[in-house]
C-alpha cells in the first residue's frame, strides 16, 4: 500500500474554489500563501487524486536511469581495472573506450547538478552521492592505472577521468557547504510537487482575477520555476 500512496493522494478542496473565497492579506506573504495551499491540500483541476499508473511506470524508468547515471563512473573504474588484467589488445581497446564514454556521462551528470546548484544554492542528497561516487571512482581509476605496468589504450581516458573527478569533487564540496532545501511540511515526492505546483498556478490565476496580486509574465515564470516550498525566498528578497 505504501507504493500506492506514492501514486495517489488525499483529495482536498479545489484550488480555484478556495482562491475565490480565500481571505488573503496584502501585500501577499508568498511563503504563508504556499503553506496554506499545502496545508489545505488544494487540488488542481483535472486531478482526482487517484493512482496514476502511467506516472508509476515513468517513475520506475527514471529511477533506473538515474541509478545508471550515478553508477557510470564506478562502472568505468571497474572496466579500467578489468583492462589491466588482460593482455588482449582488442579487449583493452573496447574496455577503455566504454570507460571513457562512461566518464563523459559522469561529466554531463556532474555539470547538470552544478547547474542546478547554481540556480538554487541548496543541498541535495542525490547530488552528494553523485559527487562522491564520481570522485572516489576517479581516484580508484588513477590508482589502478598507475599500478599497471603497461600502457592502457585510449588517449581520452585519462582526460575524461580527470575532468569527471574535478567536477565530482567540486560538486561534493559545494553540496556540503550549502544549506538543505527541505523544510517541515514541504512535499517531497515528484507527484506531490507537481500537484501543488499546479494548485499554486490556479490560485495565482484566481487571485490575479480578483485584483489581489499583480504579476508580470516574467514574475509568473519565476514563480512557476520555484520548487514547492521555496516561495518564502521571495519574502526574504522583498520581491518576486
Amino acid at each position: 500500500m505504501e507504493g500506492l500512496n506514492l501514486l495517489s493522494f488525499d483529495k482536498g478542496p479545489s484550488a480555484r474554489e478556495w482562491a475565490r473565497s480565500a481571505n488573503v492579506a496584502t501585500p501577499v506573504k508568498w511563503g504563508d500563501l504556499e503553506k496554506q495551499i499545502i496545508s489545505e491540500r488544494l487540488t488542481p483541476s483535472g486531478d482526482d487524486g487517484g493512482p496514476n499508473w502511467t506516472l508509476g511506470v515513468i517513475m520506475v524508468a527514471m529511477m533506473t536511469a538515474l541509478g545508471a547515471f550515478l553508477l557510470a563512473p564506478a562502472l568505468a573504474a571497474g572496466l579500467v581495472a578489468w583492462a589491466t588484467t588482460t593482455e588482449d589488445a582488442p579487449t583493452q581497446d573496447d574496455l577503455t573506450l566504454i570507460a571513457t564514454f562512461l566518464f563523459i556521462i559522469s561529466i554531463v551528470v556532474s555539470a547538470t547538478w552544478l547547474s542546478m546548484w547554481w540556480q538554487t544554492r541548496s543541498r541535495s542528497a542525490i547530488a552528494i552521492v553523485s559527487g562522491l561516487v564520481a570522485t572516489v571512482s576517479v581516484v580508484v581509476t588513477f590508482v589502478v592505472g598507475k599500478s599497471y605496468d603497461g600502457d592502457l589504450p585510449g588517449d581520452w581516458l585519462e582526460w575524461s577521468a580527470l575532468v569527471a573527478g574535478v567536477l565530482g569533487l567540486a560538486l561534493t564540496i559545494l553540496q556540503f557547504v550549502s544549506k538543505s532545501e527541505h523544510r517541515a511540511g514541504v512535499p517531497k515526492s515528484d507527484r506531490a510537487q507537481r500537484r501543488y505546483s499546479a494548485a499554486r498556478e490556479e490560485v495565482l490565476d484566481v487571485l490575479s482575477e480578483r485584483g489581489i496580486v499583480e504579476l508580470t509574465a516574467d514574475q509568473r515564470h519565476r514563480m512557476q520555476r520555484m520548487r514547492v516550498g521555496t516561495w518564502h525566498k521571495f519574502d526574504a528578497q522583498g520581491r518576486v
